[in-house]
């Protein structure tokens, strides 16, 4: 539990050209929109290995500390409160993509389906209609919220 900058943080390959979308037209950052995608993730209580399909995507040093405070917190409780699930960074991370992975998906299945192209193996935001969607996200977190 130091925080390791070290780690290459990865998500499904075939969300790549997702990821680099969100970051032109919602987030500045991709650990931003790893960060909320685990978020959705645990909160639906889904995990989703990457297994072949993961691809690293960027370095854990972006990761900011309040997030890493959330990440160990969510680890902490899914282990049943045993604190020594956050000893080594990389388990952390690995279960955070799953999270993230699961999260991914919810936002694709939930809430930005009607923002998507989908170009056979890669799925694209629409740069049509993208402006919209940091109101959608925040939308959606918002009633998240209230459940």
């Amino acid at each position: 539990m130091n925080m390791a900058g070290d780690i290459r943080v990865r998500t499904d390959r075939h969300h790549r050209t997702l990821y680099n979308d969100f970051r032109n037209f919602v987030v500045k950052d991709m650990h931003e929109l790893f960060f909320l995608c685990a978020c959705l993730g645990y909160r639906a209580g889904k995990r989703n290995p990457l297994g072949r399909n993961g691809d690293d995507r960027f370095w854990s040093s972006t990761i900011t500390p309040e997030e890493y405070a959330s990440f160990y917190a969510i680890v902490i409780e899914s282990s049943d409160m045993d604190f020594s699930a956050i000893a080594d960074d990389r388990i952390v991370i690995a279960t955070m993509e799953e999270y993230a992975n699961a999260g991914m998906r919810i936002l694709l299945k939930d809430v930005i389906a009607d923002y998507i192209l989908d170009r056979g193996d890669e799925l694209r935001l629409d740069p049509g209609c993208s402006k919209e969607l940091p109101k959608v996200l925040l939308s959606h977190v918002y009633e998240m919220a209230g459940e």
